[in-house]
């Protein structure tokens, strides 16, 4: 039952280091090459899937569809897979929010997401959001590999609800950079790899 979890390409707010969650933010020329560079990896490596969902918003829908280009598996939009609210600390750039709460935020930010950020949400209070969608996916697994495309914090979120570890080096591990892929066993809550696009893969297409 492996479920492939994807973070959407990267955008100018991740590559400035700001903080974003619910407002859309467009795939870069780079994140555009990253989805493209996972498509022809998974290609390569002759993966199908049997299923595939995606967050609403507009970064990882797009990663999805250029991932699922020329496959037959129908993109279900799923609510629950939006990024986890960061509150607060939306819009802001993690340099501004270091230099105005000093010792507090490097506390959080320590923390790796399982404590929420002011009027936010943690990826423990994720994980129970996700998890119905995960068990309506798991049904899926059974006929093949399945696709979910989503974000960072939301990612971390899944991970906790399929193995249950709510600890922050558990959580730190769970992280996920916009060029990865975090394989997972769905029976058994395990990771069964995790890999990385080359930056030789990033090259436009078509040169």
């Amino acid at each position: 039952m492996p479920l492939y979890l994807v973070r959407h390409g990267e955008t100018d707010w991740n590559r400035e280091k700001r903080f974003q969650s619910y407002t859309e933010v467009p795939l870069n020329a780079t994140g555009l090459a990253q989805a493209r560079a996972v498509r022809d990896e998974l290609r390569r490596r002759g993966v199908t899937f049997s299923a595939a969902r995606c967050s609403p918003l507009s970064r990882a829908v797009v990663t999805a569809r250029i991932i699922l280009e020329g496959a037959a598996t129908p993109l279900v939009i799923e609510p629950s897979l939006i990024e986890l609210s960061l509150g607060e600390f939306e819009g802001v750039l993690e340099a501004d929010l270091r230099q105005r709460l000093g010792e507090a935020y490097t506390t959080w930010r320590a923390m790796e997401y399982t404590v929420a950020p002011p009027g936010g949400e943690s990826v423990i209070a994720g994980a129970a959001r996700v998890r119905d969608a995960l068990l309506a996916l798991r049904e899926a697994a059974v006929q093949g590999s399945v696709l979910i495309v989503a974000h960072q914090a939301v990612n971390m979120a899944l991970k906790v609800a399929l193995c249950g570890r709510t600890d922050v080096a558990s959580a730190a591990s769970f992280r996920q950079n916009n060029n990865e892929v975090d394989v997972w066993d769905m029976e058994r809550g395990e990771r069964i790899e995790m890999f990385q696009i080359s930056a030789a893969a990033l090259l436009p297409e078509g040169g």
